[in-house]
């Protein structure tokens, strides 16, 4: 699920791929994909492309842009580890392509500019890549589309280990299904707890994309993914296809409505971003100061975590009038039961944009929340603790986000905010 707020930019200096800019795109059919039509041979198709390009390696370029040049080390540490970048962005990107084309060859920034920065490309780069036929098949499922001697991908493809999941471009329909970097850090958290363990039955609500569930699907049984957006369960569908995975069960359902039974493992990428109007903007808004979903999830987790079963939860954490509120009401709802909650901040948001967002802040003194996540496990009492997932990471962006604060805070010196 995407929560994450990042304006896509073309590339800047720097930049060895020639693709179109906005002004000489040719007149593409914006059709949206449809899920349901992506079959096996096309995902058969497209899975091996990707595989045989490296694609995976793409997480490591970020996006051109930005001016904080005080994180550039960070990028520049992560991108010879490994490590992921692409939500992030950087004034130096032309750089970061460079290098890769010389260790992996010109193949995974390509397909970046195609699959996940929804570029244009001309049809006498992607050849070097798709053939024909295979071009011919991933048009007619959808995925692509050519025009006038170029080629636009109606989908976003993200790599994570070693898999690849489909979602939306953009967020412009209301019932888009989205990737973000939120989701890659779960993915990651999840792998960590859950290791070594084996489910004979899984549950993933507020799927999305199935990013979460489908990460951990090889090691349960049956895995079942809940979501309220049709398009969600369909995307799950496509992703399992994509991937080769039979176990998955996709349901309608508003959070345990319509899934009975417990479950050794559930996850769930909550909407958490605080929100003024009651039920807008899912799967982003979860409540006035964003936790109102997930407590509301929270009140019925015990009756379908297994006994020896877990829970891996993002959401947020909310500063209210200088405290922070997720613990809190949490102990509140569970604090009778004997669990062991562990809390995993991951990093700080700053103060909103717009003025709508704004005056909803300033209303209830809310002066930011931390992404972060929730780890629940069966204990002989109640108890929490505190991890850290990278403490460098989360400090920076607290200092970030204080900065950004007091700058807005001040009529003198913040921007005009948007309408």
């Amino acid at each position: 699920m995407y929560r994450n707020h990042i304006k896509l930019t073309s590339g800047q200096g720097w930049d060895p791929v020639e693709t179109l800019s906005s002004h000489e795109s040719p007149d593409f059919n914006e059709a949206r994909f449809e899920p349901k039509g992506f079959t096996e041979g096309a995902a058969a198709v497209l899975s091996s492309i990707l595989q045989n390009s490296r694609y995976e390696c793409i997480v490591r370029l970020p996006q051109a842009g930005g001016n904080r040049w005080y994180s550039e080390p960070v990028r520049l540490a992560k991108f010879f580890t490994g490590g992921v970048n692409c939500w992030k962005q950087s004034p130096w990107q032309g750089l970061y392509r460079t290098l890769l084309e010389r260790e992996q060859g010109p193949l995974p920034t390509i397909l970046f500019d195609l699959f996940f920065l929804h570029r244009n490309v001309t049809l006498d780069r992607i050849d070097t890549i798709i053939n024909t036929g295979s071009l011919r098949i991933l048009e007619d499922a959808g995925i692509l589309s050519v025009s006038n001697g170029a080629v636009r991908s109606r989908v976003r493809c993200y790599p994570v280990g070693n898999r690849y999941f489909l979602c939306d471009t953009s967020r412009d329909q209301p019932d888009f299904v989205y990737i973000g970097w939120d989701s890659h850090l779960m993915v990651d958290i999840a792998a960590k707890y859950c290791r070594g363990r084996h489910f004979s039955r899984s549950l993933d609500l507020c799927t999305g994309s199935g990013v979460q569930g489908l990460s951990l699907a090889p090691q349960s049984d049956e895995s079942f993914y809940v979501d309220i957006n049709p398009r969600a369960l369909a995307m799950v569908e496509a992703n399992a296809r994509l991937n080769k995975l039979t176990t998955v069960h996709a349901v309608h359902s508003d959070l345990f409505s319509n899934i009975p039974g417990c479950f050794d493992c559930i996850t769930a990428n909550t909407p958490y971003v605080p929100h003024p109007v009651i039920g807008a903007q899912l799967p982003i808004g979860g409540g006035d100061i964003g936790i109102e979903f997930t407590i509301r999830l929270l009140r019925e987790l015990p009756d379908r975590l297994a006994e020896d079963g877990i829970s891996v939860i993002y959401t947020s954490d909310p500063i209210v009038h200088g405290k922070r509120q997720l613990i809190a009401r949490v102990t509140r709802e569970l604090g009778h039961l004997p669990l062991r909650v562990v809390l995993i901040p991951l990093f700080t948001n700053s103060y909103p944009m717009t003025r709508p967002m704004q005056e909803h802040y300033d209303s209830l003194g809310l002066s930011g929340y931390d992404d972060c996540i929730l780890i629940i496990e069966r204990g002989k009492k109640y108890e929490v603790e505190h991890h850290q997932h990278d403490r460098v990471h989360y400090y920076r962006t607290k200092v970030d986000a204080w900065l950004d604060w007091r700058r807005r805070a001040n009529p003198a010196t913040r921007d005009r905010p948007q309408s």
